[in-house]
């Protein structure tokens, strides 16, 4: 990887990571082993044919960061450090964030029973918010989330409900059903009246000055900027030839409400999720609660939790993304992929990369 000087740096970087607990003006390169680092995990994603962006964070500094491959194959637009990726499932540990700040504001409870806001879903007198966030619920949505066609976020939800099904062996043991956040989202929007879009705005986008972070459905991203899912036909395959795009319709970029319709790029991702586990988005206390390994998965609040990594991934529409983050936020790999293949699984190269900063 070339060198980056200070300078550059601050230019490309320098309001990152605002109002979370990196100051932007200590961000710079990392000069220790960066050689080695670099061609270590240069080496790693080679190996996998990496199309994507990749940034990596030490002690609140930027310690390596590469963009390979192409956005938009058929355009020739190459992808870069501003190219926004689909996030997936990365995006609950957004939404429980969401809900968790309702919690402190006095508008919510952990102990809230589903039935208070969605009584005719199977079930909904026993489950909690608690369980629905730590993915124990004993909830079963058959097929994927949301009807096949464009509706409102509660008409989406209404057609969900009409398919959901409960399961008393599942209930309060780790299950992971996407429609348990599907369902949050809407109970968001039920207790604040106002849309999970809006609020995504102004929690997220506006109070951190994202510039490369929209919904999936929307306009605004520069069409070079915003990559395009690639995938092959036969998923095991390495190849890297981006002859199979992955399709998406419109009516799934708004079905996948709260759990996966966000386009990203890595900085802001970085950004949004330091801000969520360290920066002043929540409580100390909140996040002590939110963020712990409330099940054998060590599932809980939209992240894997173990000691000192907070991790989270995505996969699907022919991306895959992975963050890994340290309590304090301080250390941080974000690998976010516009190819993916089942062969060539990013998840073991995300955590080699994070435990090699963290060593």
């Amino acid at each position: 990887m070339k060198k980056i000087i200070l300078v550059l740096l601050t230019i490309l970087f320098g309001n990152v990571f605002g109002t979370t607990n990196v100051e932007a003006d200590t961000v710079k390169a990392d000069v220790v082993n960066t050689d080695s680092f670099d061609k270590q995990v240069d080496h790693l994603l080679s190996q996998k044919n990496f199309s994507g962006t990749v940034l990596v964070v030490r002690n609140g500094h930027v310690l390596y960061s590469t963009s390979k491959g192409y956005s938009d194959y058929g355009e020739k637009h190459k992808n870069n450090l501003d190219t926004s990726y689909e996030v997936d499932s990365i995006q609950k540990s957004m939404t429980a964030a969401l809900l968790m700040k309702q919690i402190e504001l006095g508008k919510l409870s952990l102990d809230d029973k589903l039935s208070k806001f969605y009584p005719s879903v199977p079930g909904s007198k026993r489950i909690t918010i608690r369980q629905m966030l730590d993915m124990k619920s004993g909830l079963i949505l058959p097929g994927s989330v949301g009807p096949q066609k464009t509706l409102s976020d509660q008409a989406i939800i209404q057609s969900d409900i009409k398919r959901i099904k409960f399961s008393h062996a599942l209930y309060n043991n780790w299950y992971y059903s996407p429609i348990n956040f599907n369902l949050l989202s809407g109970i968001l929007e039920k207790v604040t009246g106002r849309s999970y879009r809006h609020l995504f705005y102004e929690y997220y986008i506006k109070k951190l000055d994202l510039k490369h972070t929209e919904f999936a459905y929307s306009h605004k991203l520069k069409s070079g900027n915003k990559a395009t899912g690639y995938t092959n036909i036969d998923p095991i395959s390495g190849a890297s030839s981006y002859s199979h795009l992955f399709g998406i319709t419109r009516f799934e970029t708004f079905d996948e409400l709260g759990t996966g319709q966000m386009f990203m790029s890595a900085h802001d991702l970085y950004k949004v999720e330091n801000y969520i586990l360290a920066g002043d988005m929540l409580t100390k206390a909140s996040r002590a609660e939110l963020f712990i390994p409330a099940s054998v998965s060590d599932y809980g609040g939209g992240f894997y939790n173990k000691y000192n990594d907070h991790y989270a991934d995505g996969w699907g529409y022919g991306f895959q993304g992975i963050v890994h983050l340290s309590s304090d936020g301080q250390n941080g790999v974000v690998v976010l992929s516009n190819y993916s293949r089942i062969s060539d699984d990013l998840k073991p190269v995300a955590k080699q990369v994070f435990d090699m900063v963290n060593d």
